[in-house]
């Protein structure tokens, strides 16, 4: 034996609580349980809210085609003291109806332009060489209309009826401004160019393609629904409105 041995032999070593050593092992187990899951805890908070911000981020920068739920889609719910974030316009939003606007603005300039009001007076000329020789039925309106394409004008027939042209590049242009479905157009032709007529309803309406491919309509009312004027009698004829039609001065102004 060694002094080591000797001195340990002389301490009094108290008996082993072999039920209290278990009790401290169990606490000291339940405390380092209680770190890890509060620490797994804090873990999964950070990880929902990092998707929350995203989510977030994702449907303020929604484009059309890639929204999120909405109506009465499941989701999780908010909680009692988050109130919801206000929708606003997104950047894409904002910057497409400012540029529709802008297109309307510069149409109406250009309906509205000088060249334009020549264009359609023009029109109404040739018109009137076809259908009123006389020089009192036919009247310029001031009314002009068009689109991407497409440009006409509304003219004052007979004392309160109307006749109204449009030009475009297709059949359906003048659909547009008028229902083409409820005249019935069925296809004809017209000294040998392409044309269509009305079958149905109380106008009379006739297309005719140019050779350049511009289709001219003519629409005959006896109600000019604009005004609220009407007239008794259109006293015109599709043979007539086909041959107005059919001038190859009525064109689509340059670049259109």
């Amino acid at each position: 034996m060694n002094e080591i041995d000797d001195v340990l032999e002389r301490i009094e070593v108290p008996a082993p609580d072999v039920r209290a050593d278990v009790e401290r092992g169990e606490r000291a187990l339940r405390r380092r349980h209680g770190v890890q899951v509060a620490g797994a805890a804090v873990a999964v908070a950070a990880i929902v809210s990092a998707v929350a911000a995203f989510q977030g981020s994702t449907a303020d920068h929604a484009q059309p085609g890639f929204a999120g739920p909405v109506g009465g889609a499941s989701g999780p719910a908010a909680g009692p003291h988050r109130a919801a974030a206000p929708r606003t316009l997104s950047g894409w939003d904002t910057h497409h109806r400012v540029t529709a606007a802008d297109r309307l603005r510069r149409l109406q300039r250009r309906l509205d332009s000088r060249s334009t009001q020549e264009l359609l007076v023009g029109y109404r000329n040739v018109l009137a060489e076809h259908l009123d020789p006389g020089g009192n039925r036919l009247r310029y309106a001031e009314n002009q209309q068009g689109g991407t394409g497409v440009i006409g004008t509304k003219l004052d027939w007979n004392g309160g009826g109307m006749l109204e042209i449009v030009l475009g590049h297709d059949w359906a242009a003048a659909g547009s401004f008028y229902d083409l479905d409820t005249a019935g157009m069925t296809p004809t032709t017209y000294r040998g160019q392409p044309a269509r007529v009305s079958s149905t309803g109380d106008d009379l309406v006739v297309s005719v393609r140019h050779d350049d491919g511009t289709v001219v309509t003519l629409i005959a009312s006896t109600g000019f629904g604009n005004n609220g004027t009407s007239t008794a009698e259109l006293g015109l004829t599709q043979d007539q409105l086909l041959a107005a039609a059919a001038d190859p001065r009525l064109m689509m102004p340059s670049g259109s």
